[in-house]
């Protein structure tokens, strides 16, 4: 719906024209039928003998991850940290956040589970 709304804004806006063009590559393998009458509509002629759309990996890379901080199997914080995070550091940051010090109490955790970029759980 947001590519539809933009389309209907600006249809002449070169970044639209190639953000439908690549949607409609990208339904052609499930709707075959319907991404060849919209490839048409668009101006273009066959759209089974053009290329699949390749990705930019440079435009993949992301410069944070969101990594959430249980205690005791429930959440409680969730930090914007890099990706490439070592786990000691990752632990350290998150037992330094202060909504988790108020559920550790002071205490040490007898199990700390961590799942790099995604997750660590503090078992008391």
């Amino acid at each position: 719906m947001e590519l539809v709304n933009d389309l209907q804004r600006d249809p002449d806006d070169p970044a639209a024209r190639f953000a439908a063009e690549t949607a409609v590559s990208l339904i052609q393998p499930y709707a075959p039928h319907v991404a060849e009458e919209l490839w048409e509509r668009l101006g273009h002629e066959r759209l089974w003998e053009h290329p699949w759309p390749e990705a930019d990996p440079a435009l993949l890379e992301v410069e944070t991850v969101e990594v959430v901080v249980q205690v005791n199997g429930r959440i409680r914080d969730r930090l914007q940290v890099s990706p490439d995070l070592a786990e000691n550091e990752l632990v350290a940051l998150a037992r330094a956040s202060e909504r988790v010090q108020g559920f550790l109490d002071g205490g040490e955790a007898t199990r700390t589970i961590v799942v790099p970029g995604k997750l660590v759980n503090f078992v008391i």
